[in-house]
């Protein structure tokens, strides 16, 4: 059986800040990839990689949101949470 803490041996440094910046919002909020990387002080490129290990590993959800930006143009916005129950998550 895998467990969380076998699983998270093989993130990387980043993923682990990563993770604990998800962890700093409280039940289950979905935070933008932004917010992420201003907190972290990374760049997008950097942050998104860590978020896709997370998300392989089973411990972060991820959802799609189309916005409009500030010229009125259609975009969308990534945004990541935590897994309801990390030490479930399917490897």
């Amino acid at each position: 059986m895998t467990t969380a803490n076998s699983r998270t041996r093989d993130l990387s440094d980043r993923a682990f800040r990563v993770l604990h910046t998800l962890t700093l919002h409280p039940e289950g909020d979905w935070v933008d990839v932004g917010a992420i990387c201003t907190s972290l002080g990374l760049t997008s490129h950097q942050v998104r990689r860590a978020l896709l290990d997370l998300h392989t590993a089973g411990m972060a959800e991820r959802d799609r949101r189309y916005v409009r930006d500030e010229t009125g143009r259609r975009t969308h916005r990534t945004y990541f949470r935590l897994t309801d129950d990390i030490s479930e998550a399917s490897v």
